[in-house]
């Protein structure tokens, strides 16, 4: 029995990111340096997630979202739920961010230290529960944004 070798991040992130993907059968495409993995979550009948994948900063960042834009009436409640989320969890971090559209898109955001080494198996399972927890994050703060009043709610009811 021979043991899972130790991968240097900085060099192997991208071969086991690709290896993660295809042990979940998803599409993995490259752009510019970053991995974007299109998945569905096991045991889910929930959206399709986008789980992008890049290095900044000493950093393999790992976003993933299901796309979810935020409306303009939307944005304040959301962001409070991101911000609950935020308090209470310690990552992934719950994000409000644009990407190439006037309404934010909300996210949840992990990061692995570039300088880290770990086993193939090590990695897959960090990013089954990165996946799984940004899967609970992306539903409270989508849920939490449509329940809670907005503004507008309560001049409404004034």
């Amino acid at each position: 029995m021979t043991a899972d070798p130790l991968v240097p991040l900085r060099d192997g992130w991208e071969a086991l990111a690709r290896t993660w993907a295809r042990r979940r059968g998803a599409r993995v495409t490259a752009e510019h340096g970053a991995l974007g993995v299109d998945i569905t979550p096991e045991g889910s009948a929930g959206p399709a997630l986008v789980v992008d994948f890049n290095q900044a900063g000493g950093w393999v960042v790992v976003i993933v979202t299901d796309g979810t834009l935020v409306p303009p009436d939307r944005v304040a409640s959301t962001a409070a739920a991101a911000t609950a989320w935020n308090a209470r969890e310690v990552t992934p971090t719950a994000v409000l961010g644009y990407d190439r559209t006037d309404l934010p898109l909300l996210s949840a955001v992990s990061t692995l230290p570039l300088t880290s080494h770990m086993t193939p198996a090590g990695f897959d399972a960090t990013l089954d529960t990165v996946l799984e927890r940004a899967t609970r994050l992306l539903a409270e703060c989508r849920d939490l944004g449509h329940t809670l009043r907005g503004a507008d709610d309560l001049a409404a009811r004034g």
